[in-house]
């Protein structure tokens, strides 16, 4: 059963329990039936960031990976830096139009790489309870009705500033 997150951002966010999370970097890691781990972003990490626009590979298909490598830019509002949680031989889909619309209305549904890992073991990765937990104290949780400026101090200010000035034409 699905883990339930209420108002994350003004929304309602379902966490799949048939996965592990990197709660730090926002990631989901599934393994696959042939042994592949397939590295995702996950639903809160997208809302924060601002949806996916584009995904680019910074490291070669075929080439080994260490964990902490740094192999995916990601465009979203902001720029992000993707490291690999494991280390082992990296893939990627292509991120074609369709792959992308499928991220946008499903980031669940297509991982951003996969690895063949080196090891088994993915050490200091949650489930989808504890990822959830993770989630408590975090900018979308801290924002329940999705506010423009979100929590942060220096939007707050802009915000309020923009809320407190007076208007008026010189030529009056």
């Amino acid at each position: 059963m699905a883990v339930q997150v209420r108002n994350f951002l003004g929304r309602d966010i379902t966490i799949p329990n048939d996965r592990l999370y990197d709660a730090h970097e926002g990631l989901w890691i599934k393994k696959r039936e042939d042994g592949a781990i397939e590295i995702g972003i996950t639903e809160p990490s997208i809302l924060v960031a601002g949806m996916v626009r584009e995904a680019e590979p910074l490291s070669e298909a075929g080439t080994t990976v260490a964990p902490g490598e740094t192999v995916m830019l990601v465009l979203t509002s902001k720029l992000m830096y993707i490291a690999s949680p494991i280390s082992g031989v990296i893939g990627f889909p292509d991120f074609s139009a369709e792959v992308m619309q499928r991220l946008a209305e499903n980031p669940y549904s297509v991982p951003l790489f996969s690895v063949v890992a080196s090891e088994d073991t993915l050490p200091g990765l949650a489930d989808a309870e504890k990822y959830a937990d993770s989630l408590k104290d975090s900018e979308g949780s801290r924002n329940p009705g999705g506010r423009k400026g979100g929590v942060s101090p220096t939007c707050k200010a802009v915000y309020m500033g923009i809320g407190q000035q007076s208007l008026r034409s010189d030529t009056d």
